[in-house]
């Protein structure tokens, strides 16, 4: 227990509408080193794809 209170804070990173965790995934990968190197972020996927147009088609690939 002492350990992890010692370790990177851990953040549960949560995608938007119609986009997916791999998309989060490479847009908060564009921070600073500075700023990654210090969290532990957990990146997960919606339960069940979103029907309808995607904001992101054409600037990220599928699924949404």
């Amino acid at each position: 227990m002492e350990n992890q209170l010692q370790g990177k804070p851990r953040i549960l990173c949560l995608h938007g509408f119609r986009t997916s965790a791999e998309i989060l995934k490479k847009l908060i990968g564009k921070w600073p080193e500075t700023v990654l190197g210090r969290l532990d972020l957990v990146f997960l996927d919606a339960p069940f794809p979103a029907r309808g147009k995607s904001d992101v088609e054409g600037l990220f690939d599928p699924p949404y």
